[in-house]
């Protein structure tokens, strides 16, 4: 076996993206939005974050875990969008908005506008929404 194929060093993926046509240039072309892919360690550490503790009905003291998938969404979306800078202050202020979950939410107003960059997201980061579907319902 060759192990020299197993050798590779993994980049960083950059991607423009329409997000929305509402951002335009001077020239009233619309601005695309750069993306990045993120690690399987980085997904890693974005998946920590989205559990929470759930107190188990009717059973003092005891809780279960459960994943907040809309949290786990929004916060891919934080780390992937390389520009707009989310986390900018400037930004943050003009839109009167704390926090770059708050400020994605601002720039994208109409739902579907979210929900394609959401897929856009996940299929940079290698997610095959189609394949995922059939597979749960099989």
């Amino acid at each position: 076996m060759d192990l020299e194929a197993f050798m590779i060093e993994e980049k960083e993926e950059i991607f423009e993206y329409i997000a929305s046509t509402r951002f335009k240039d001077k020239e009233g072309k619309a601005i695309a939005w750069k993306l990045r892919t993120i690690t399987a360690k980085e997904n890693d550490e974005i998946r920590k974050q989205c559990y929470k503790q759930i107190q188990v009905p009717g059973k003092r003291g005891q809780f279960r875990q459960e994943f907040d998938s809309s949290k786990y969404l929004e916060t891919l979306a934080t780390k992937c969008i390389i520009e707009p800078n989310l986390n900018s202050v400037e930004l943050q202020d003009f839109y009167n908005v704390m926090g770059p979950a708050d400020l994605l939410k601002e720039h994208l107003l109409k739902p579907a506008e979210y929900d394609n960059l959401i897929s856009k997201l996940q299929e940079i980061n290698g997610y095959n929404l189609e394949e995922a579907v059939e597979e749960a319902k099989n």
